[in-house]
């Protein structure tokens, strides 16, 4: 029994990725993908910094600090998968922006089809060399089976909110709390994924330096990013949490799933990562909770 549940692990990742994708949908609206205009430096900065700083801080790390190539490569699946519906979770926890938040995973979204198979390929040929040449992500099926895993479930809930705005705004907070609780889900199958090939407190040991430091380092450049751009420090606090809490999920679906790169021990990072970003996680929702409130307090006396 437990075999044929492993042998099943790729599958029901991609099913729970769809029906967190679908529960994002779920409370978003087009107004959502307008605000460029409305806040064009925020979320300019919110996307430069997912799209390009992540993936750019993640190769930068894996240049300095010592890993093996497949830990390596895990970690740039993270980088360029940016934070899905448990991003806008932590910063609603955190009394950021959540409008912003949601437009920014929104976008992101869209945006990491294309931008996905040419991060992986290109650090395929740097981290592995010649040995990449076996594991390729094809260009054409890579878009399609991350638009149906991702986009596609974001458009059909975008859809239901719009022919069912009720149920949709009663959903909400179970939306939030059920990402959370199926994420975990998700961890815990790849627990067992990596059991089945090796010892999964190996994997942890191999890439848990290289998870805190990507981790720490994304949260402060997008924190600081914004605030150096004179940006609210409610939209700094969500700009920093989009770009330091990752899509795990989608990582380790792409790593996991035979049409894509089928290679287990490079999704073993982005579980450490999915596991290490709620921890902190919970420290950056006190410290924003607290900066944010202490501004509202200053700004009213």
């Amino acid at each position: 029994m437990t075999a044929q549940i492993l042998s099943y692990i790729p599958v029901i990742l991609q099913i729970i990725l769809f029906l967190v994708m679908l529960g994002m949908g779920l409370t978003l609206t087009i107004k959502d993908f307008k605000r460029v205009g409305v806040a064009p430096k925020a979320i300019f900065v919110g996307l430069f910094n997912q799209i390009v700083l992540v993936p750019i801080i993640a190769f930068t790390i894996i240049a300095i600090v010592p890993m093996q190539p497949m830990v390596a490569m895990g970690l740039m699946i993270v980088a360029c998968c940016p934070g899905g519906a448990v991003s806008n979770l932590f910063s609603h926890l955190a009394k950021g922006d959540t409008a912003l938040s949601i437009s920014l995973t929104a976008i992101s979204s869209l945006i990491t089809i294309i931008t996905i198979p040419f991060i992986i390929n290109f650090s395929l040929d740097a981290i592995l060399g010649t040995s990449s040449k076996s594991i390729q992500l094809p260009f054409g099926p890579t878009v399609f089976n991350i638009f149906k895993l991702t986009a596609l479930p974001v458009l059909i809930g975008m859809y239901i909110k719009h022919k069912f705005p009720l149920f949709s705004e009663k959903s909400k907070s179970v939306i939030s709390w059920g990402s959370g609780i199926v994420i975990i889900l998700a961890l815990v199958l790849m627990i067992m994924k990596l059991e089945e090939i090796g010892d999964s407190w190996y994997f942890i040991k191999a890439s848990f330096l290289g998870v805190i430091l990507l981790n720490v380092a994304t949260l402060s450049v997008g924190y600081f990013s914004a605030k150096s751009l004179k940006i609210s420090t409610k939209q700094a606090a969500t700009i920093a949490i989009e770009s330091g809490m990752q899509n795990n999920v989608l990582g380790m679906t792409i790593a996991l799933s035979a049409g894509l790169l089928n290679e287990p021990k490079m999704a073993a990072t982005a579980g450490v990562y999915g596991v290490v970003m709620c921890v902190i996680a919970v420290g950056v929702i006190a410290i924003f909770t607290r900066i944010i409130a202490r501004e509202k307090k200053t700004a009213l006396s």
